[in-house]
């Protein structure tokens, strides 16, 4: 059943694109479209369920699948770090999850296993984890009630994460994008501010008159100040809905964060898997006095865009979407007790990079600037080409401030067993990695470095990915850089990597 209904909806566009072709001529023949669409998504989906099996060896998980290209997937017990569930509506209707199963190759699972039975899903998970049945076999593995959470996420502080976060941008570009098929620019705008004026009250009629400047200033704060409503409202109902009951726990080395109003999900993130852990605080996170803590495991996929679903896939998983600072730093230690980043001694950059960063600043505003100018010369515009000054003249004060405050709190730092890298203005990123998860380091000198002898110390890890905050430490004395990559490949060859 859940075969055929992703293919009727696969299929669901070209048919209306038929009707409309024949100009609702199909709408009378419904035996055909009952012919084209359904019987077809009925056949693959009885096809692809018959052909597509799995089985249990001493060693592995064995899967089977293809008619015509057969596919036999052999999947060690020991190279699987993730068996994630997720459930969806349907699926907690009927009793049933979607398994996707993780290995550290990253990119697309190993196996996704669509519809199992509770029972199923339970037994796959023991299996291939290692897990102790539980008493009731709910398919999601909860773990046993005497097992305190690390951390619990209530509503209250989902609501504070909506208003500090903008994902309300994620339904405003989705509305747009409707409406913008409506040709919403082909209104007569004339004629709705005119309406708008004729409805509205004695008292605010003032606000519309067509000679009142400050009318119109007050009116387009009052627009601004709903958009901003709207957008957080929207950011609200977005975590809501996506992490309600947002539970991490942790049993031996394996971490299990379970979420989800209509979509629920059950993934474990094994600890020392775990390549990198960054504590976020921006400034709306600051004002509230709370920091947000992501993971990047080898090979793992974030679960919080469309899930099992979805395709798009990143080795950031939450630990904490928000947590109150004062936690987050002991929260990071109970997980991972080789990084404390409260006890660490920062150093600093070189102070030098403020001129650097300033001038990268000055040769991008150059053109900029020239180029503006020539168009206020020799435009309509009652404006001069020294008008255009006031671009630089507003940009490079305010980038040499926001500069020495981000040279000033940026540093790194080394302890016996992991390297730290914070950055950040006015919000804050501290990123951490064990040595053991080090897999290359090295240091970079752009031409511009190499004048002026300055270098950056990069690492790289297994789960790698190409978004997030990394360890790229910048601008620093290249015999300081020197002496850190020493250290690094010293601790990178006497340590023993582990999966």
């Amino acid at each position: 059943m859940f075969i055929a209904a992703g293919t009727v909806r696969a299929l669901v566009l070209p048919a209306v694109g038929a009707i409309v072709a024949s100009r609702g001529v199909l709408l009378a023949r419904l035996d055909l479209l009952l012919l084209f669409v359904i019987v077809p998504a009925l056949v693959y989906a009885f096809v692809r369920q018959k052909v597509y099996t799995y089985r249990f060896t001493e060693s592995e998980l064995v899967v089977r699948d293809g008619l015509l290209t057969r596919n036999v997937r052999h999947i060690s017990y020991a190279r699987i770090h993730n068996v994630a569930l997720v459930r969806n509506p349907i699926h907690r209707l009927l009793g049933v999850a979607t398994a996707r199963i993780e290995t550290a190759a990253g990119g697309k699972p190993e196996a996704l296993l669509r519809v199992l039975s509770l029972e199923a899903a339970d037994e796959l998970r023991r299996t291939a984890l290692g897990e102790e049945q539980t008493p009731s076999a709910t398919g999601s593995a909860e773990m046993r009630p005497t097992d305190a959470p690390l951390l619990q996420v209530p509503d209250r502080e989902l609501v504070r994460l909506g208003l500090i976060s903008n994902r309300g941008f994620i339904v405003i570009a989705a509305v747009v994008g409707v409406v913008s098929q409506l040709n919403w620019w082909d209104q007569d705008w004339s004629r709705v501010y005119e309406s708008l004026r004729a409805r509205a009250p004695d008292w605010a009629g003032w606000l519309f008159e067509s000679g009142s400047l400050t009318g119109r200033v007050l009116l387009g704060i009052v627009l601004i100040l709903l958009a901003i409503a709207l957008l957080r409202l929207f950011s609200i109902t977005w975590y809501l809905v996506r992490y309600r009951n947002f539970t991490l726990r942790q049993k031996d080395e394996d971490l299990r964060a379970e979420y989800g109003l209509l979509t629920q999900v059950s993934s474990v993130i094994p600890v020392h898997r775990i390549q990198l852990v960054t504590v976020s605080v921006s400034f709306l996170h600051r004002c509230f006095g709370r920091a947000s803590i992501d993971v990047e495991t080898a090979g793992a996929s974030d679960l919080s865009g469309q899930f099992a679903a979805s395709g798009v896939l990143n080795t950031r998983q939450w630990l904490a979407p928000i947590v109150d600072s004062g936690r987050a730093a002991a929260l990071v230690r109970k997980v991972l007790p080789e990084i404390d980043i409260e006890a660490v001694e920062w150093k600093p950059i070189e102070a030098r990079a403020v001129r650097r960063i300033v001038n990268r600043v000055v040769i991008a505003v150059t053109p900029v600037t020239i180029g503006l100018a020539a168009v206020l010369t020799f435009s309509p515009i009652p404006l001069s080409g020294w008008h255009g000054l006031w671009l630089p003249s507003v940009v490079l004060p305010m980038t040499w401030l926001a500069t020495r405050r981000w040279v000033r709190r940026a540093g790194y730092a080394l302890t016996d067993r992991a390297i730290y890298f914070r950055s950040g203005w006015p919000g804050r990123q501290i990123s951490a990695v064990r040595f053991v998860n080090m897999q290359t380091v090295a240091m970079h000198q752009s031409p511009f470095d190499h004048r002026r002898r300055m270098a950056s110390v990069a690492v790289d890890t297994a789960g790698a990915g190409s978004v997030g905050h990394r360890i790229l430490i910048p601008f620093l004395d290249v015999d300081v850089a020197e002496s850190i990559l020493h250290r690094l490949y010293v601790e990178t060859r006497s340590t023993e990597f582990r999966w």
